[in-house]
């Protein structure tokens, strides 16, 4: 399993978390955790947040080095989007097939599909939340010897 280390720039901070951003950059094509990072949005700034670490002073505009996390991509898409839609699906075509009106099978497919997004909510608060978030693993100095690189 390769670890991602990136220089990130803070650019918030708050009780809790450490919001960090960084431009993307040719290597991001090689990297081997860039579905995590393009399904965040397909534009070259790439904005992030991490758990504030509570032994370090941090400053908007420092630099830190961080480590992204391997993402599930495939796990977490499924979880957003294909856990509802297989239920809107089922609901519909179980009450089609049990002689419900079109507009009633949608309706009542559209309420299940939104209960499924509020569990899937409620789990992602209670489990993935703060999962796969960047560590923040030191300040970034200068005159340190390093790239942004996968070791």
């Amino acid at each position: 399993m390769n670890i991602v280390k990136e220089i990130m720039d803070v650019i918030d901070i708050d009780d809790e978390y450490i919001y960090l951003k960084t431009l993307r950059t040719e290597a991001c094509n090689s990297c081997s955790v860039r579905s995590g990072c393009y399904i965040l949005g397909g534009s070259n700034e790439l904005k992030l947040k991490a758990k504030r670490i509570e032994n370090i002073d941090f400053q908007i505009g420092d630099k830190v080095i961080v480590e992204l996390p391997n993402v599930p991509v495939v796990k977490l898409s499924f979880l957003a989007y294909g856990l509802p839609l297989i239920t809107f699906l089922t609901i519909v075509i179980i009450l089609y097939l049990l002689n419900f009106s079109d507009l009633m099978s949608f309706l009542i497919g559209l309420a299940g599909t939104c209960i499924t997004y509020l569990f899937v909510k409620f789990y992602d608060n209670k489990k993935i939340q703060n999962k796969y978030l960047p560590t923040i693993i030191e300040k970034y100095d200068k005159n340190q010897n390093i790239n942004n690189t996968i070791l």
